[in-house]
């Protein structure tokens, strides 16, 4: 930590000697680079008899590449003068000086944190049942006391080359961002299916009962939604049947429990497939998460494309539920781009006009952005992704899971912000047939 300097009078400059400036407001701030201070920087003018002197000019000079908005100001009645100090990009000790003709300058100091700034995107190949590395679907769920086991999962379902026979749900612990292994004792997959593929897994930990379950969808002739259940992260129960509908009905579900009476599982309809020219995100409610209602649809839609797969968070810090989701346009199986949206209930959301990843965004993802998770720090203020994606390597699409650190000032930033050249960043690559199998 850097100390910061008091504001002081001189420095060696050329202006003529005088009644110093008086530093009244906005000396020794903490701030980050590349930003803008919490208080202004405000000094006093006045004569050697300490009578305040108005309309004398006060110029702002900022060190360390910042900036002082306005650059000069006229003094007020009260002799006092203004601006606005954007620190310069790099940490530790800056400076900004105020001088005006005829009186001693003044110095103030103000310390500035690293600007913040998104982590990079790290793809992670896992080690798979099959050996590829390629994974899709992740979900991620921290495990606080009393858990015994380990204390962060990242469950995926491997899809090597694009085929649904590997697709089975798998879990892997880490360090909670781009390291993660088998957990001792565990077989992967942690479940087979007994016809089709297994898909779209989501993590839900019950402190009630100290108990973790994870939910998939069995696909097949139809969409059955199946759960398992831990005590240990090793041993796990036999699937239960929680809920079922036609083929493409209920894609990627995901699963909140808010209490032990309050649980919300939204997921795609997707009425024939990908290749539908629409679908809908609909929301179950349930009682045990075993048992759920009919589906309601919610409002959730993004602006020229279709909702594909979605992760939802309650988010408790900011009262308000978070979801990511990957889209996809009418006729297409292949996902461009993965959007954040937020609500207060879970049925009415507030979209964004742009994306939090773009394909194109990575080599590994060049060309599909899939269903992706995350984990949102209050403390921090950060947001901790893992995205799932593919790129073109003829004749096949080879499948990738990928991790980054985000502030959620800079997400936040950048979805509210209007699309950059949004049709390039979108636009398939040349040569690339579409995706038509997708997981």
């Amino acid at each position: 930590m850097f100390l910061a300097a008091s504001a002081c009078a001189g420095g060696g400059g050329t202006e003529p000697s005088g009644p110093p400036l008086v530093a009244t407001s906005g000396d020794q701030q903490l701030g980050k680079a590349n930003q803008r201070l919490g208080r202004p920087i405000t000094v006093r003018v006045a004569d050697a008899t300490g009578q305040s002197q108005s309309g004398v000019v006060v110029r702002w000079t900022a060190g360390e590449n910042g900036t002082a908005t306005p650059a000069s100001t006229t003094t007020d009645s009260l002799g006092l003068a203004s601006t606005v100090w954007t620190l310069g990009p790099a940490a530790g000790v800056q400076h900004l000086t105020a001088s005006s003709i005829g009186y001693a300058r003044i110095r103030f100091s103000a310390t500035a944190a690293a600007a913040e700034t998104d982590g990079p995107i790290v793809v992670f190949p896992l080690l798979t049942p099959d050996g590829s590395g390629q994974t899709v679907h992740p979900d991620f769920v921290a495990m606080p006391a009393p858990w015994n086991a380990a204390p962060r999962y990242l469950v995926v379902t491997p899809y090597r080359n694009g085929s649904s026979v590997y697709e089975d749900p798998s879990l892997f612990t880490g360090d909670g961002a781009a390291s993660w292994a088998p957990p001792e004792g565990v077989e992967n997959p942690i479940a087979k299916p007994e016809s089709g593929y297994l898909s779209d897994p989501d993590a839900v930990y019950l402190p009630d009962q100290n108990l973790l379950r994870i939910y998939y969808r069995q696909v097949s002739a139809a969409n059955i939604i199946q759960m398992i259940s831990t005590t240990d992260g090793v041993h796990f129960t036999y699937p239960q049947m929680v809920a079922a509908g036609a083929n493409h009905t209920i894609v990627s579900p995901t699963v909140v429990r808010r209490s032990p009476t309050d649980w919300l599982m939204w997921a795609v309809n997707a009425n024939s497939g990908c290749t539908a020219s629409s679908t809908t995100v609909e929301l179950r409610r349930s009682t045990d998460g075993l048992t759920w209602s009919a589906p309601q649809t919610v409002s959730l839609t993004q602006r020229g494309y279709s909702v594909w797969h979605i992760d939802v968070q309650w988010i408790p810090s900011r009262n308000e539920y978070w979801a990511v989701y990957n889209v996809k346009t009418g006729g297409s199986c292949t996902t461009p781009a993965l959007y954040l949206a937020t609500s207060p209930d879970g049925v009415t959301w507030k979209t964004y006009k742009s994306p939090v990843l773009a394909r194109g965004a990575i080599h590994d993802f060049a060309d599909v952005v899939y269903r992706s998770t995350f984990s949102y720090d209050p403390q921090d203020d950060v947001i901790d992704f893992w995205y799932s994606g593919a790129r073109y390597e003829k004749p096949n699409y080879v499948w990738r899971t990928a991790y980054q650190r985000r502030p959620r000032r800079i997400v936040f930033e950048t979805i509210g912000a209007e699309p950059h050249k949004a049709k390039a960043v979108l636009a398939p690559r040349a040569g690339v047939p579409p995706l038509l199998d997708p997981p």
